[in-house]
């Protein structure tokens, strides 16, 4: 198995601050612990996760007391990433998925389940029940939904993916994804097909939407607007087999305290 890996410490910093200024003495070096605590994610909370991250690194600065604030973010399938917490080779699990009866688990905060068009597809508004004719294979044209005579071409995560799983049971409401489906295995495989393919509609979390696609508003609710409650959302969760101690157990204490705990009430 091919394994991501993202590795945050302020060592990068102290390292870009020696060329600052030409003639400045070299600042003084502190050793550095490696290797710094290890967490998991699955590919479609890489972002979420990695943007945390950097944000507590950035919160809690350097000291020479004090010299990195680090953690390692490895990117696992979700059956991939439970083996290694389990086994104790990392810490924790970064998830929207249930959660092994027993274990310690924390709410983070929420992430959003959009939908992704191509920018030339004047579509921009859809219903949940449009949404899962769509999914489901029953809508195949575009020009039926107000847009132009062009095949619809669902773009769908892979069998296992936490918004795979989410939109099964919220939107499909039991029935099958639509064998026409093309499988993105990875938000990236996703923006890259529907950025392609001019009739085509990709499943993503909010964090990993750019500009090369357009988000489809759910139910009068644009992806982006915090004031409306929009209808998709998962609760993402930490969890091991024990509370975690040291700079993970400060990284989930301070999200919460921070608010980035999004809760539903806020969104309304």
């Amino acid at each position: 198995m091919v394994r991501g890996f993202l590795f945050v410490g302020v060592t990068f910093l102290l390292a870009a601050c020696g060329s600052l200024e030409l003639g400045a003495r070299a600042p003084a070096t502190f050793p550095v612990p490696t290797p710094f605590p290890e967490i998991a994610t699955t590919p479609s909370f890489q972002a979420w996760t990695t943007s945390r991250i950097l944000a507590f690194r950035e919160s809690m600065g350097s000291t020479p007391e004090r010299p990195y604030i680090g953690l390692g973010l490895q990117i696992l399938a979700r059956p991939a990433a439970l083996d290694a917490v389990a086994a104790g080779e990392l810490e924790l699990v970064v998830s929207a998925s249930e959660p092994p009866a027993g274990w310690f688990v924390t709410p983070l905060g929420w992430e959003r389940v959009v939908f992704a068009v191509h920018p030339g597809n004047p579509v921009r508004a859809l219903s949940l029940q449009e949404l899962a004719s769509i999914f489901r294979g029953q809508t195949v044209n575009w020009d039926a939904l107000g847009g132009p005579d062009l095949a619809i071409q669902p773009v769908i995560p892979l069998e296992g993916d936490e918004l795979r799983d989410h939109l099964a049971g919220r939107l499909l409401e039991g029935h099958r994804f639509t064998t026409l489906a093309l499988l993105g295995p990875s938000p990236e495989a996703t923006l890259a097909l529907v950025g392609q393919d001019p009739g085509a509609i990709g499943i993503l979390p909010l964090s990993t939407a750019n500009d090369g696609v357009a988000l489809i508003q759910v139910e009068g609710i644009e992806a982006r607007d915090r004031e409306g409650r929009y209808p998709l959302e998962m609760e993402v969760l930490a969890f091991a087999p024990q509370e975690p101690g040291g700079v993970v157990r400060e990284w989930l204490a301070w999200l919460q305290a921070e608010g980035a705990l999004l809760s539903r009430a806020e969104g309304e």
